[in-house]
C-alpha cells in the first residue's frame, strides 16, 4: 500500500478473506470444544474454506476486470 494512500481493491479483498478464515476457524474450534464429532466439524470447515477461496478468487478477478487498483 502506498504511504498515506487508500488500500487497493486486492488488499481489501485479502483482508476480508483473512477475516472470514478467522471466523471459520472460531466456529470450527467451538464445534470441537463443544463435542461435535470431529469429522462433521472438519467437513464443515473444509467446505467453508473452499467457498471462501472461491469467493476471494472471483472477487479478485472481478476487480481486475473493472480496472480496480
Amino acid at each position: 500500500m502506498p504511504a498515506g494512500g487508500p488500500p487497493s481493491d486486492a488488499e481489501i479483498i485479502a483482508g476480508a478473506y483473512a477475516d472470514r478464515i478467522r471466523d471459520l476457524f472460531k466456529v470450527f474450534a467451538e464445534a470441537v470444544y463443544t463435542g461435535e464429532p470431529d469429522r462433521d466439524a472438519v467437513v464443515r470447515f473444509r467446505r467453508g474454506l473452499l467457498a471462501a477461496r472461491r469467493v476471494r478468487d472471483l472477487a479478485l478477478e472481478a476487480a481486475k476486470e473493472t480496472g480496480g487498483s
